[in-house]
């Protein structure tokens, strides 16, 4: 199976982050001999699994970063991710769409081939409408110790959020409402279970909170089957979004070339 990608460009670098990379977007920090999306994309397009790549973001500075490559193709991004992520589709549906769609943000440098073909064939095994890793903090301290996370204690563990999504093309347009509120609670657990209803919010706290339980609660919100993948890649789980990131980053991919 193919599968089209959204590389989800068009992020404002924070306050921390710009006081030692000074960069407006995240996406054009400068990380070893490469800008921060390089890396994304590099991981994508060396898969044969992915067909078509579209970058949503400030499409000028980014033809500059790949004025070499081809298959890609490339939209301004809108005011937030979700609707950078619709602008993107407008662009796939007219090349022809595939039936699913991976989506991830610029800021995951650490993202490898294996660990995305890995996430689409467990996707694929699972068969729902929207797939979501998470990681667990022992997979995610042993390949990077002491990075900073944010942390969900469930009844199988205890997890971190992924940074990719895959969703069935035929779900994207009834999904776009609530993905914008997803994205903006994906860093507050609470705010996260209140949008299910109070009894998740109860089962998380007493630490009862199963992932079978947000799955039947997401399914009976949205009409569609989202699944949760418990993934063994730690890349998928660190993001750089402040200062110590940025380091770490810098630290393990400074030295590589393409």
């Amino acid at each position: 199976m193919a599968y089209d990608a959204v590389i989800l460009a068009g992020g404002e670098s924070s306050s921390d982050l710009k006081k030692i990379a000074p960069y407006d977007s995240e996406a054009l920090i400068l990380i070893g001999k490469y800008p921060m999306i390089y890396y994304v994309y590099h991981a994508l397009a060396a898969s044969p699994l992915i067909d078509k790549i579209v970058i949503s973001g400030p499409v000028d500075s980014l033809r500059s970063i790949f004025s070499r490559e081809e298959n890609i193709c490339f939209v301004n991004g809108g005011n937030n991710a979700v609707e950078s992520f619709a602008a993107a589709v407008e662009v796939l549906q007219e090349k022809g769409i595939s039936e699913q769609v991976l989506i991830l943000p610029t800021d995951i440098p650490f993202i490898t081939t294996e660990a995305i073909e890995d996430f689409l064939a467990g996707c694929e095994k699972l068969g729902a409408d929207f797939c979501y890793p998470v990681i667990t903090k022992a997979v995610n301290e042993a390949r990077f110790p002491g990075v900073v996370r944010t942390y969900v204690r469930l009844k199988e563990g205890i997890f971190t959020g992924g940074n990719l999504f895959l969703v069935r093309s035929q779900m994207i347009e009834r999904s776009l409402d609530l993905a914008v509120k997803l994205v903006e609670r994906r860093k507050n657990p609470i705010a996260m279970a209140r949008l299910f209803g109070l009894g998740l919010v109860f089962k998380y706290l007493f630490r009862s909170l199963s992932i079978a339980a947000v799955e039947k609660r997401f399914y009976q919100m949205t009409g569609i089957k989202g699944r949760a993948l418990i993934s063994d890649y730690a890349e998928i789980g660190v993001d750089v979004d402040k200062p110590s990131d940025l380091l770490l980053a810098q630290e393990h991919l400074g030295e590589i070339s393409f």
